[in-house]
């Protein structure tokens, strides 16, 4: 039983790393359109907001894209380049979505972060 839950883990660890690496290697319309859907499924979004998101989306993986290959090889000035296209995301979202909706996407965030562990 012991070798099966650290088959599993490991499993799980693997897959985990090669979905990060194929969003890391999408284009960014690709990566903003997976965004999108995403927040479209997690919360259930007007036609209105879908397209006020999949904008922000599609701005922000550009400028991701762009500040990460500037950056290449600086960890550090990568991180903060994440840190800052976040940070935007989140003044970006507050805008577009409801109250409800915000923190919502805000408790996803947060679980999504615990799910990565520790940095």
């Amino acid at each position: 039983m012991k070798k099966f839950f650290v088959v599993s883990i490991m499993l799980l660890a693997s897959f985990t790393f090669v979905k990060a690496q194929q969003f890391q290697q999408m284009s960014a319309e690709e990566r903003a359109k997976v965004q999108t859907e995403r927040m479209e499924k997690l919360l259930t979004l007007t036609a209105d907001q879908k397209t006020k998101i999949q904008a922000i989306d599609l701005e922000l993986s550009k400028e991701m894209t762009s500040r990460m290959q500037n950056n290449q090889g600086d960890r550090e000035a990568m991180r903060t380049a994440m840190q800052d296209v976040e940070k935007k995301r989140d003044e970006k979202y507050k805008a577009a979505l409801t109250a409800e909706q915000f923190k919502k996407y805000l408790e996803d965030k947060e679980q999504r972060q615990r799910d990565r562990g520790p940095r």
